[in-house]
């Protein structure tokens, strides 16, 4: 696996502009602080020009590293320091959903990354005109994709903003990354 033999896992986060990348991660950065804790307001956020990185303690200390949507040119440059992949969709905007496809396609053939353990995240499933998981995997045709990748994926519905499905994430990432002991 690419990056196992770092001391601080990264994890890359990334996805198309607009997606919730940097709300989903000051929201994992607040559970994994306080595990319980309620999330409260989100915070306001600005679309990421770069990257943000953000420490997770799941108990290991884990780097997540943002790289903005309009960023993707330059995407490729951080591959060799991943240990693990978040590709965030929005799920409710219907127009993105080819590029977003074609994203993750460039994302899973990259050498780097063949043997890097991917989750996409569905995320906005708080909005009223998002699209079900099963609607997601048929637009983007996830059967196939999943069938042709050389790394494991998992997908799941979140919403940075009211927290669902963000204990999970935090749970595939201790699963993913675990304890080097």
């Amino acid at each position: 696996m690419a990056g196992a033999g770092r001391s601080v896992p990264t994890c890359l986060l990334l996805g198309a502009a607009g997606g919730g990348k940097s709300l989903l991660a000051r929201r994992l950065r607040h559970l994994s602080a306080e595990e319980g804790a309620a999330l409260g307001e989100p915070p306001a956020t600005l679309p990421t020009v770069g990257t943000n990185l953000t420490d997770l303690r799941l108990p290991r200390r884990v780097t997540v590293r943002e790289l903005g949507g309009c960023m993707g040119p330059i995407w490729p440059s951080y591959y060799g320091e991943c240990s693990a992949l978040l590709f965030v969709v929005d799920a409710t905007n219907p127009t993105q959903v080819s590029s977003s496809c074609v994203q993750l396609l460039s994302v899973l053939s990259a050498a780097p990354l063949a043997a890097v353990p991917v989750l996409v995240l569905f995320n906005k499933t708080d909005l009223p005109c998002y699209m079900s998981l099963t609607e997601m995997k048929s637009l983007f045709r996830m059967q196939d994709i999943v069938s042709c990748a050389t790394q494991p994926i998992t997908m799941l519905e979140t919403s940075a903003r009211d927290g669902t499905g963000l204990a999970d994430v935090l749970q595939w990432l201790r699963a993913t990354l675990g304890d080097p002991r």
